[in-house]
């Protein structure tokens, strides 16, 4: 699998793939760099038709319901990788989970079941951290969207 459609199995259920931000500025033809600062993230004001749409489709094998449609966005890469996820309603299988991977639930609901285990719901505002290796199901409801921060491979 190349390194675009890994990335883009990352984020919201192991899905990413994309260019990154630079951390530069340019002028002339010498780099300037500048210090680190905060940045203030906002995954709620990007609007759905200025986010990328070149994330591969779920594996029909994998779509339990609904269809894979959804967009992404980077906010920062570095050490690690923060974008915003944003699906269609869809309940997917997911097995052994690839990556640790931070979610914060922005819109919409996130309800994960253990195989084996009760379901949880995470309802915007709510967080959750999905281990490496985790299998059972993975529902997005509403209009869904996270902010999603991974650790760079």
């Amino acid at each position: 699998m190349g390194s675009n459609v890994r990335r883009a199995r990352k984020v919201a259920g192991g899905l990413f793939g994309v260019a990154i931000f630079a951390a530069q500025a340019v002028i002339g033809d010498a780099p300037i760099e500048r210090p680190p600062t905060p940045m203030r993230l906002e995954p709620g004001a990007v609007n759905y038709s200025d986010m990328e749409s070149d994330m591969p489709p779920w594996p029909e094998e994998q779509i339990l319901a609904g269809r894979s449609e959804h967009r992404y966005k980077y906010l920062y890469s570095g050490d690690i990788d923060v974008a915003i996820y944003q699906a269609k309603p869809m309940v997917l299988r997911i097995d052994n989970y690839d990556i640790d991977e931070f979610v914060l639930v922005v819109s919409g609901a996130l309800i994960l079941t253990a195989d084996g285990g009760a379901p949880q719901k995470f309802e915007a505002g709510e967080s959750v951290l999905v281990p490496k290796g985790f299998t059972g199901t993975w529902e997005m409801q509403g209009e869904f969207r996270e902010l999603v921060v991974i650790k760079r491979e």
